[in-house]
């Protein structure tokens, strides 16, 4: 059995030769997943020139970014190769390689998370600036009150 196939959500594609073997979900309470050889990794890559913990995928404000660990043979994207330790910022489509493996690995539905971790922030902010109101609303009713007394 391979990896789970997740329908909605981020998630990372294990592809090869274009065929989608699996998918790997970027979600729920976790912000980090760990890429390598090493089965305690949350994507397993068995490849000679991978790495027991090869690179990392991290999500930060709904954003997903691809780290290489230090690997000996290095994690690309888009064939571009990555500094290591370098975060690089993910977009939907565009292939990771790790090592020499023959699989990639494809991000699908990260621009779509960030869109609602966006929304989610400026619903957040809306609604600290009405409860914000609400209490100046408050303070400036209360104010009058005391000013009723004096008279």
């Amino acid at each position: 059995t391979g990896p789970a196939m997740p329908e909605d959500g981020p998630r990372i594609d294990v592809r090869r030769e274009g065929a989608v073997l699996g998918s790997v979900a970027l979600s729920g309470a976790k912000r980090r997943w760990l890429i390598g050889r090493s089965l305690d990794a949350d994507l397993v890559v068995n490849h000679p020139s991978v790495s027991r913990s090869h690179a990392a995928i991290t999500e930060e404000g709904g954003a997903f970014f691809v780290t290489d660990l230090g690997s000996a043979h290095g994690t690309k994207v888009a064939g571009t190769p990555l500094a290591p330790q370098q975060p690089f910022r993910l977009f939907d489509g565009l292939p990771i390689t790790v090592g020499g493996a023959t699989r990639t690995l494809v991000p699908v539905g990260t621009v779509a998370a960030l869109g609602a971790a966006v929304r989610e922030a400026a619903r957040e902010r809306a609604e600290h600036a009405r409860r914000e109101q609400e209490a100046a609303d408050r303070a400036a009713l209360d104010d009058d009150d005391d000013d009723d007394d004096d008279d």
